[in-house]
């Protein structure tokens, strides 16, 4: 837990900076059933895991989080496209997010796996991706 908290604020502050007008939440927002299609497409942050990445003189962890695409554009689209933005955005991008690190030193950002689902309800697109992230504390 030591440095999951910086991870998701440096990761939460690069998809806003890099992807602007895209809306990114930290849980599912709170929207009633059938909400209409203008509240989508959106991402939110998903589950995170952390485990330790320290030497002899530095702490560090390796954190793997889930991003989540939420759409209802007819097709995938629209899911792909945000996938491969946020795949620009933190696919081996070290030094732009060491631009938004505090209190840490980034190693690297690595996406692992994309995948995408149509939800039962015949409207509703969802993309899962995963990325890897290994940080030092400064």
């Amino acid at each position: 837990m030591a440095l999951m908290l910086n991870a998701q604020k440096m990761i939460y502050d690069r998809l806003t900076t890099a992807l602007p007008g895209q809306r990114v939440y930290d849980d599912v927002p709170n929207l009633p059933d059938g909400q209409p299609a203008s509240d989508f497409p959106y991402i939110t942050v998903g589950d995170d895991m952390e485990v330790p990445w320290d030497t002899d003189d530095t702490l560090g962890s390796d954190i793997t989080f889930v991003l989540h695409v939420w759409s209802r554009y007819q097709g995938k689209k629209e899911v792909k496209t945000i996938m491969q933005n946020i795949y620009n955005a933190l696919h081996r991008q070290v030094a732009a997010l060491d631009a938004l690190a505090t209190g840490v030193r980034v190693v690297d950002c690595l996406h692992e796996f994309s995948q995408i689902f149509e939800l039962g309800d015949g409207a509703t697109r969802h993309g899962v991706c995963r990325y890897r992230l290994r940080i030092e504390k400064e």
